[in-house]
């Protein structure tokens, strides 16, 4: 794109040069005009038609006002050419998803498919600018920095130094345990294939509307609601008779989804076109049902869209994909930096104090900035690093995994710009399928909501140990809420109020729940085992320790 805007913009400057140079001319030769009639006046033994200069003025004059005329209209010609050229390029390049006219999204009644075209990440191409970099370059100098500070910090208060591993190491511990539940997790959506194939196979086999061929279809189906149902179940009993600490336990659950909804995917995408085809002779029996090679790729293939084909590129850039995992790496220990030096101190000599309301006031304004690092780091490391190393891993040539939502100026563009791999899939497979099932767009959008913030909920709920749920009421109460409500605003203060917004919201997040996590450890349980595991300790809690301060002084 870059290119051919720079052609455009190259010649425009022609263009304007040779229009500068005809005026230059005009005007050279008014000058001479002028200084003719002049020289005329002062000498009347020249004779001079003096008619004749005041043609040639009033020729010259509209010579220029033409030439004028003609630069304003080349001007506009070329810059038409750059705008148009500038809508193609973009939407080429993903920028507009989407038509600005939502009702061309819409073709016979039926909502459009995404499309997967070779295009970068926004990011990437950003990083191509000086300016841009050096923000980039600031972000590396602070991590040094903090690196630097937790080495002296730890050196002078226990005369070692540990350099945010132990943070990490305690985080990501039973790592072992964490690999043989993934392995497990993988093998179980192969066998998912496996009798997803042979249910094709045999489909094909009976008589079309037979009564076998209606066993066997609902027969699959309730095996494959079976299936869904233990591989969300099994996993997660395991990781809590493991005990695996927090972070090992977000790769567990997270990978757990990002597997359900590749399998959903795959058997949404493919059954419903099996079912539509007639069976005509055996050879076509065996290209109905995509090869394995198909399935293993799209498991990995940093995308929840299921296609029989994707837009590849030519050659692994090797380079690019150990920058992008050193990026990982190195985000990870930033993370954990920041845990060290800015969330864990208000809460690690625990005091009941914490949990009263001035104090979580003042924890949650001091969190803020701190939190809202912790979102830019997920989203960098997940969306940007990792999702562009596995893309150039695997030659996936459609890297737009988000767009720039950090100019939205409303929540409905936010949440359909920072994480387009989810959102994709959320519109795919629940939106379309809601909304061309009962034609409400309020209704589809409801349920895309409560399916993302129940996953999201479910994630934290098992990672931490305890059901708090903050995130399901950020992000399916007030979310769902302020998506209606910054519909109409301003670029200037709709763009204030989104990034003000993730400031307090994250703050508050992790606030409450560090809060919760603390209290699990510190503060007694309630009598009832449910009642524990679904009620916050953190809301009793101060009360509690004083009751029983008070009993120990009497």
């Amino acid at each position: 794109m870059s290119k051919n805007v720079t052609n455009v913009y190259r010649r425009l400057y022609e263009k304007s040069e040779d229009s500068k140079n005809s005026i230059e001319i005009c005007e050279k030769k008014v000058e001479i005009a002028q200084s003719s009639k002049a020289f005329s006046q002062q000498n009347p033994s020249i004779i001079l038609d003096g008619t004749k200069i005041e043609t040639l003025q009033e020729r010259m004059q509209e010579i220029r006002q033409s030439t004028m005329d003609d630069l304003n209209n080349r001007l506009n010609d070329m810059m038409s050419e750059v705008m148009q050229r500038l809508r193609v390029n973009t939407t080429q390049n993903g920028y507009h998803k989407e038509p600005l006219d939502h009702s061309k999204r819409r073709q016979n009644g039926k909502l459009t498919d995404k499309q997967f075209l070779p295009r970068k990440s926004f990011l990437t191409d950003l990083f191509e600018i000086n300016h841009i970099r050096t923000i980039y370059n600031i972000f590396i100098v602070m991590l040094l920095i903090l690196f630097l500070n937790t080495a002296v910090h730890d050196f002078i208060e226990t005369g070692t130094t540990h350099l945010g591993i132990r943070t990490v190491t305690l985080g990501f511990g039973k790592f072992s345990s964490t690999i043989q539940i993934w392995i497990a997790m993988l093998l179980s959506t192969f066998a998912t294939y496996l009798a997803f194939s042979v249910w094709v196979h045999k489909h094909y086999q009976c008589f079309p509307n037979s009564f076998f061929m209606l066993v066997l279809d609902y027969g699959f189906l309730l095996a494959y609601i079976f299936h869904q149902i233990a591989f969300i179940a099994l996993p997660t009993k395991f990781l809590v008779q493991e005990k695996l600490p927090p972070a090992s336990s977000l790769i567990i659950l997270t990978e757990q989804v990002r597997m359900l909804m590749k399998t959903h995917a795959f058997v949404r995408s493919t059954a419903p076109r099996i079912l539509a085809q007639k069976l005509k002779n055996d050879d076509k029996t065996e290209s109905n049902c995509p090869g394995f090679s198909k399935f293993l790729y799209f498991m990995f293939a940093p995308t929840l869209v299921y296609r029989d084909e994707y837009p590849r590129t030519l050659a692994i850039r090797w380079k690019i994909v150990l920058w992008n995992f050193a990026e990982v790496v190195m985000v990870v220990f930033y993370a954990a930096f920041i845990f060290e030096r800015f969330l864990i101190p208000p809460f690690e000599k625990f005091n009941p104090r914490i949990f009263e309301p001035q104090a979580v006031i003042l924890t949650i304004f001091s969190i803020t900035l701190p939190g809202l690092i912790m979102f830019l780091f997920g989203f960098y490391c997940i969306l940007h690093s990792w999702q562009n190393g596995m893309a150039e891993l695997l030659k996936f040539a459609d890297k737009l995994f988000y767009r720039d939502w950090w100019n939205c100026t409303s929540y409905d563009a936010f949440y359909r710009t920072w994480n387009i791999i989810v959102h994709d899939w959320l519109y795919t497979y629940i939106y379309k399928d809601v909304y061309e099932k009962f034609h409400s767009k309020f209704l589809a959008t409801l349920t895309v909501f409560l399916v993302s913030a129940a996953f999201h909920e479910y994630i934290l709920a098992f990672a931490f140990r305890f059901f708090y749920p903050v995130m399901m009421l950020m992000f399916g109460g007030f979310g769902l809420l302020l998506v209606f409500i910054t519909k109409k605003h301003s670029k200037i203060d709709g763009n204030i109020f989104i990034w003000f917004s993730l400031f307090m919201g994250n703050g508050i997040i992790f606030t409450l729940y560090l809060m919760e996590y603390h209290a699990r450890s510190n503060c007694p349980p309630y009598d009832d085992q449910l009642f524990d595991l679904l009620m916050p300790r953190s809301w009793i809690c101060h009360n509690i320790l004083s009751n029983v301060s008070v009993d120990v002084k009497s």
